[in-house]
C-alpha cells in the first residue's frame, strides 16, 4: 500500500468544510493520494419531492468541491451521497474499501447537529478501526511541530509510528510528550511517604519512557522527549498552546496504571478541547499497513548498525541491532549483524548464543542445505 493512498473527505457544508477542503488538497498533493468525496444527508421524514432537491443541492454543491480538487490534479476516485446517521455510514464506507485514513472536521455548530462536536467526530473516533485526521476550521499552515503524547501502551506505540513517519514526510520537529500523574493522599499522615513513593515512581517511569523510545528509529528525524508532572490531558494541552504545535497524534485506547490515565478517556478529553489539527489512530496506521511500516523502521535501523560497524563502533551497532530484534526475534541479518560485533570485540560467549539461535531458526524455516549460505 503507498503512503495515504486512498483518502475519504467527509464533509457537512458547515464553516470547517472550506478548511476541510483545503487540507484534504495540500495532504493529497504531499502524498499522491486519491480522494473521495462523502457527504451524509440525514434521514429525515420527507416528501419525495423536497428529498430530490436536498439531494440535488448536495450533487451540486459535492461539484464545486470535485472541481476544486481536480483542478490542483489531484483524482477523485468518487464523490458519494448517503443517507442514514453520519458516522454510521462513514464508517461502512471506511470499512468497505482500502482508505487510509478519514478527513472530518470540527465545526462550531451546537451539539444538536448531526457534525456538531460530541457527535459524529467523537462516534468516528471511538467506533471505527482508521485513523481519522480532524481539521479545525482555521486557515492551512504549515506541519512544522507534532506532538505525540505517549503512556508506552500498543495505542500510544502506533501513534508514534505514524507520527515519526509524518515528521520524515514534512521534514518537521516532533515532539514525543509523556506525562506523569502523581500519587496524592488526603490523609496528613501518609504526605511524607507520598513523596518518597511518588519520588520512586516518577524515576521508574522515566526509565520506561527511555526504554519505550529505545524501540523507535529516531536517528534521522529531529526531535525531542519531554517528561512532565501532572494531570495528563491538562499538561497536553498546555504544552500544546504553549509551544504553537501545528498538529497532534494521540492513540485512543491505552492502559490504566497507578501513573497514568486510561489513553481513550485522555484522548476523548484532549480531542474535545485541542486548538490544532489532530490525528487518531487505533489499529490501523495513516501511511503504510503494519507489516510494509514495520520493515521500513526495521531496515532504517539495520542499515545505520552497518555504517557503526564500518566505523568499528561494535557497541554501537550491537544497541542499533539489540534494538531491531525486540521487534523482529526472529531476523537472520540483525542476528548475523550481533554475531559479527560480538566476534569484533571478542565477547566469544554471546557471539555463540547468536549464532546457536539462527542456526536454530535456519534450519527450522529453511532446512539444513541452507546453513552454508548464512555460515551457520
Amino acid at each position: 500500500m503507498k503512503y495515504l493512498q486512498n483518502i475519504l473527505v467527509t464533509v457537512d457544508f458547515s464553516e470547517s468544510s472550506d478548511y476541510i477542503i483545503e487540507n484534504s488538497i495540500k495532504l493529497a498533493e504531499k502524498f499522491n493520494s486519491e480522494i473521495t468525496l462523502m457527504h451524509v444527508i440525514a434521514e429525515e421524514h420527507l416528501s419525495d419531492k423536497l428529498d430530490h432537491f436536498i439531494e440535488e443541492s448536495v450533487q451540486t454543491k459535492l461539484d464545486k468541491m470535485a472541481s476544486q480538487i481536480t483542478s490542483k490534479g489531484i483524482k477523485l476516485k468518487e464523490s458519494i451521497i448517503a443517507h442514514g446517521a453520519p458516522f454510521e455510514k462513514i464508517i461502512d464506507e471506511a470499512a468497505a474499501k482500502d482508505y487510509n485514513v478519514i478527513i472530518a472536521g470540527k465545526s462550531s455548530k451546537t451539539e444538536n447537529d448531526s457534525y456538531g462536536p460530541g457527535t459524529t467526530v467523537d462516534k468516528l473516533i471511538r467506533k471505527n478501526e482508521i485513523p481519522v485526521w480532524v481539521v479545525r476550521p482555521q486557515p492551512v499552515g504549515k506541519i512544522e511541530k507534532i506532538l505525540c503524547p505517549v503512556d508506552f501502551s500498543d495505542a500510544s506505540k502506533r501513534a508514534l509510528e505514524n507520527a515519526i513517519t509524518l515528521t520524515r514526510s514534512y521534514k518537521a520537529t516532533l515532539t514525543i510528550l509523556n506525562v506523569y500523574k502523581p500519587i496524592y493522599y488526603s490523609s496528613m499522615w501518609y504526605e511524607g511517604d507520598s513523596v518518597d513513593e511518588n519520588q520512586t515512581l516518577m524515576l521508574n517511569q522515566e526509565a520506561e519512557f527511555k526504554e519505550f523510545l529505545s524501540n523507535f528509529d529516531l536517528s534521522d528525524i529531529s526531535y525531542n522527549a519531554v517528561s512532565l508532572e501532572g494531570e495528563v490531558h491538562v499538561e497536553i494541552l498546555k504544552y500544546s498552546k504553549e509551544n504553537e504545535v501545528d498538529l497532534l497524534l494521540i492513540g485512543t485506547t491505552g492502559k490504566k496504571g497507578l501513573s497514568r490515565l486510561l489513553m481513550g478517556s485522555t484522548a476523548a478529553k484532549v480531542t474535545r478541547e485541542i486548538q490544532c489539527n489532530f490525528v487518531t489512530t487505533k489499529t490501523k496506521d495513516i501511511t503504510d499497513d503494519y507489516f510494509e511500516s514495520s520493515l521500513k523502521s526495521l531496515e532504517a535501523i539495520v542499515n545505520s548498525a552497518k555504517k557503526l560497524i564500518e566505523k568499528e563502533d561494535y557497541n554501537g551497532a550491537i544497541e542499533k541491532y539489540s534494538m531491531a530484534l525486540k521487534q523482529h526475534p526472529y531476523n537472520i541479518p540483525i542476528l548475523l549483524g550481533l554475531i559479527e560485533c560480538y566476534e569484533a570485540i571478542d565477547v566469544k560467549d554471546k557471539a555463540e548464543y547468536y549464532r546457536n539461535h539462527a542456526h536454530i531458526i535456519v534450519e527450522r524455516i529453511w532446512g539444513k542445505k541452507y546453513l552454508h549460505i548464512f555460515k551457520l
